[in-house]
């Protein structure tokens, strides 16, 4: 934890980090257009120039934002950097971590949610605790008073005490992240004051400056100068720099804050004097990506070029002098490069394939030279290319530009009757050299092979370097299986295979995309994943059936899997088509090579093809291409509002795309549902120590990936009659699972389990080595047979068994709905008419048309004690006022309640039907309650 410093040491501090900042990370130039400016004009320069370059897609996997936290939020044990909550996770890969969110430090909502750049910003994306992230939810940031509804020793939610101004709930982090929070949202509200007409929050005003309302800019200031920049923000600028392209102002140069809100508004904010030679535009970190063209075609790309401090005149050359690249010209001269001037680059292919290329700026006095990456594509063949853009209802449809073309027809529909384009069917890792790729022709026509190629990553990352070139034809509804070239290789996986190759020698982690004259379009393995995530070992994979088009997003559900060496599949593949159902039909769009479609249904799939108008006629692509549209999102559910002895009101953000909620509201008894997993990881290679409360003798262990789980190391079984018994778990074991793998197929050896009811040992099951493939068995129990424990014994006849992951699952509740899957249009919904001091339960999904979002997590609320006044009458009549309703019980089922306010406007009106009614009242003020029917009227003041 940081510790607090006197004012004198932070403005030194301050200083330190401002040169230590700019000197080591900041390249020269970058803050150049902002020099010089106060308050607000100094705030739209910043606005202007340090937005991000490029950003990373919302979510999970390689090219989405957990790839970018991995980067910029990771500990070196690969532990999660959580500035919400203390519970140690580890990334795995570029996958999202169990039981975490993506927090919008700086809350979506109150932009109204829409997916821009500020969505998916990593300047205020935060891995974070999802439990903390759904108690905070969108509440503004604050100093919590009295005794807070969420204190987990990092974050507190409760009543902010810091001002007057605002005292409603708020979220307060630690002492020594306050000033990263207050940077983040310092940097949002510069960089995007853009979205100033939607601010939504207590914090904020709907202008672009000053932005803060008066309590909020006094306590992100506040807050900003007690926790200094730290080591931390200093290494996670750079690792958002390298994937962004752009900089935190208010890290590299905190006193920003104060020019432009703080103390020193009436000064101008001078950065210190640039006296290198450095180029303005480009900016570092630039690319350029030509696209796919045709080949003898041509696409150009204009880039301004200058520079400040130059001493002479600039050259520029492509690196590796590919002819299909050129410029309009290779030296600029100094007075041209200083007053700006615009170079031509021309990408214009007589071949097809892929270019590669770096363009390099240099001389000037530059004491680095500029390089920025080329990248193009050609084509001999008309092509519809990946969607891009999709979510859940709507996707940009993509294809080739074609010179000659004056108008483009699109086809989309839900349906195939044939496939859209070559595609991998079939992936196997077998044991040693077995190792094959199945290729499938549904297209209605013989396919060229020699316009197809494979390309192999390796470990996980890097670039799709290893290539294998096709050759031949292949038929209509055939299989082309390539295996690895390799003496020891199946007899009969060879006998199946039309082509060996030695690139065909992969271990379960690398990714294998199949491409189109230099186009990829198919890809089986989760790619850029890193060397941890075993996607594809000791399997056989199978495209379904249904399956038609080749897609580079790689989803488990288009698969299925089979045991090591299954070889039995290859060959065998099909198809299932179904007739078209348009939704547009021979629509000519433009001469653009681009349609975005919208109001589509989340989950599904659809085709698009799409036909070039020339002077002769329509030329058809040579493909067709799908989208998958995306899930809708789950809800984030908020905690409870207006809680009090008989209701509550259930809230939570918005979904994006939603129409309307389906609302759970239920009460538990019971306890939690617990896993434990037990990995094994104390166990050494005798075979000790066992994990705390284990038992048993076994002879050692397994460090082979091979032989293990998850992780290595696994327990292992080497001797006859070696025994494991677990701990006794706490309640009944509803659900067994874990991984075994004998070492020796068929060698008669057994694995016998039995579990422990009622202080008596039974068979669970007896396992017999058929195979040496990992298995991963599954038992369920009810909770009437009481299993509390479980035992292990090897009925060893030649080989060795490893064990590992074992997983045992206890617990559940007895589940009692208020509500189920109750329609709810909005955000949120009164429960009334509960009992006091009594827990309740609440979760929500999001709903658009027939498609039905995950659950939210769920959210816990005990209603209060009754603690209001109690006025009782001659009528028998019981009014008692708790927070935020008035309950008026005794009454006979026949009368008239009306609510007035101080003023006499009656504000609501009920006629009873049963002996009590409640009134909301959401507003603190003197009202007046009157009660009456045919034979009384009864009249009463209360203050709220």
């Amino acid at each position: 934890m940081k510790t607090t410093l006197t004012k004198q040491y932070i403005i030194i501090g301050f200083l330190l980090l401002q040169n230590l900042v700019l000197w080591a990370a900041a390249p020269s130039g970058y803050y150049y257009f902002v020099n010089n400016k106060r308050k607000s004009e100094l705030k739209t320069a910043l606005h202007t120039y340090c937005s991000p370059l490029y950003v990373l897609d919302y979510g999970s996997g390689p090219g989405f934002t957990w790839e970018g936290l991995y980067s910029t939020d990771k500990n070196s044990d690969g532990s999660v950097i959580d500035m919400y909550s203390n519970i140690t996770r580890y990334f795995n890969g570029y996958n999202s971590v169990s039981g975490m969110h993506i927090e919008h430090s700086f809350p979506k909502s109150w932009w109204g949610s829409h997916v821009n750049n500020a969505y998916r910003d990593l300047f205020h994306l935060y891995p974070a605790d999802g439990t903390t992230n759904s108690t905070k939810n969108n509440l503004p940031l604050g100093e919590v008073t009295g005794t807070p509804m969420l204190d987990n020793g990092v974050s507190k939610v409760g009543k902010n005490g810091f001002g007057t101004s605002y005292t409603e709930s708020c979220f307060e982090p630690a002492n020594e992240f306050k000033g990263d929070f207050a940077r983040s949202y310092f940097y949002i509200a510069t960089v995007y004051e853009n979205l100033a007409p939607l601010w939504n929050s207590p914090m904020l005003q709907n202008n672009t400056y000053p932005v803060w309302t008066p309590w909020a800019k006094e306590l992100l200031l506040k807050w900003h100068h007690q926790d200094p920049v730290s080591a931390k923000e200093l290494t996670r600028i750079e690792a958002v720099y390298k994937i962004q392209g752009n900089r935190n102002p208010f890290i590299d140069f905190p006193a920003l804050a104060d020019y432009i809100w703080g103390a020193d508004t009436t000064k101008v904010f001078s950065f210190p004097v640039e006296t290198e030679s450095f180029l303005l535009t480009p900016r570092r970190g630039e690319k350029i990506n030509f696209g796919v063209i045709l080949k003898n075609n041509s696409r150009n790309y204009t880039m301004n070029i200058k520079g400040v401090n130059l001493n002479s005149s600039l050259n520029l050359r492509i690196k590796n002098s590919t002819a299909a690249f050129s410029l309009s010209s290779q030296t600029i001269s100094l007075s041209d490069a200083l007053n700006g001037v615009s170079l031509q680059l021309q990408f214009a292919p007589q071949t097809a394939g892929q270019y590669r290329d770096t363009l390099i700026i240099e001389n000037g006095g530059l004491s680095q030279s500029m390089q920025i990456p080329l990248r193009a594509l050609a084509t001999d063949d008309f092509m519809v290319l990946e969607p891009t853009e999709i979510t859940a209802v709507g996707a940009k449809l993509n294809w080739m530009s074609d010179p000659q073309a004056t108008d483009y027809q699109l086809n989309f529909y839900q349906g195939d009757l044939q496939a859209g384009d070559l595609i991998i069917s079939a992936y196997v890792e077998g044991s040693s050299y077995n190792k094959a790729l199945e290729l499938y022709n549904g297209t209605g026509s013989t396919i060229d092979l020699s316009k197809y190629s494979i390309q192999k990553q390796t470990n996980g990352a890097g670039n799709f370097g290893a290539t294998i070139n096709l050759t031949g034809t292949l038929a209509n509804n055939q299989t082309y299986v390539i295996a690895n070239n390799n003496p020891s290789l199946n007899a009969v996986l060879k006998a199946k295979a039309q082509r060996l190759d030695s690139l065909i020698n992969f271990n379960g982690n690398d990714a294998i995309q199949l491409l189109r004259n230099g186009v990829e379009i198919d890809r089986v393995g989760e790619a850029n994943a890193g060397a941890d995530v075993m996607w594809g070992l000791d399997v056989t994979l199978k495209r379904k059936s249904t399956v038609t088009h080749p897609t580079l997003n790689y989803r488990l559900d288009e698969w299925q899997t089979s045991v090591i060496d299954n070889f039995d599949v290859l060959g065998t593949h099909t198809m299932q088509f179904s007739a078209p159902n348009y939704i547009i039909q021979n629509q000519f769009v433009g001469n653009k090579s681009y349609y975005s479609v919208s109001q589509l249904q989340p989950n599904q799939t659809y085709t698009y093809s799409v036909s070039a108008q020339r002077t002769g006629g329509l030329v058809p692509a040579v493909n067709t291409m799908q989208i998958h549209t995306g899930s809708l999102d789950a809800p984030v559910a908020m905690d409870a509002v207006n809680v009090n002895s008989t209701g509550f009101r259930a809230n939570w953000e918005e979904s994006l795309y939603a129409s309307d909620y389906l609302l759970d509201i239920f009460t538990r008894e019971g306890q939690e549902i617990t896993s434990e997993v037990e990995g094994f990881d104390v166990v050494g290679s005798n075979g000790t120590p066992l994990p705390t409360s284990w038992t048993g003798k076994i002879s050692g262990n397994y460090t082979s990936a091979t032989n293990s789980g998850l992780s290595t190391p696994s327990v292992g079984f080497k001797n006859n009659n070696d025994w494991l018994q677990t701990k006794t778990y706490p309640l009944p074991v509803n659900k067994l699972s874990f991984m075994y793998r004998f070492l020796v197929d068929g060698d008669k050896s057994s694995l016998i389990v039995e579990g422990l009811s009622n202080n008596i040992w039974t068979r669970v099951d007896s396992i017999a080595s058929q195979t040496t493939t990992k298995t991963y068995p599954e038992y369920n129990f009810t909770n009437t047979q009481k299993m509390s424990a479980f035992r292990f014994t090897y009925n060893k006849k030649t080989g060795n068994l490893a064990i590992d992951d074992l997983k045992a699952t206890y617990g559940g509740y007895l589940t009692t709905y208020l509500h189920k899957d109750l329609s709810v249009v909005g955000t949120q919904y009164d429960m009334v008419n509960l009992e006091s001091n009594t827990d309740y339960f609440y979760q929500v999904r999001a709903v658009l048309g027939s498609s039905i979002s995950d659950y939210s997590d769920v959210i816990k609320v005990k209603t209060t004690t009754d603690t209001g006044f109690t006025l009782e009458n001659n009528n028998n009549i019981k009014i008692s006022k708790v927070p935020y309703q008035i309950l008026i019980s005794g009454l006979q089922a026949n009368e008239t309640v009306r609510l007035y306010s101080i003023t006499g406007a009656c504000i609501s009106q009920q006629k009873a039907s049963s002996d009590k009614i409640i009134i909301p009242v959401y507003s603190k003020g003197v009202y007046i309650i009157v009660v009456n029917n045919e034979k009384y009227s009864f009249t009463t003041k209360f203050i709220e």
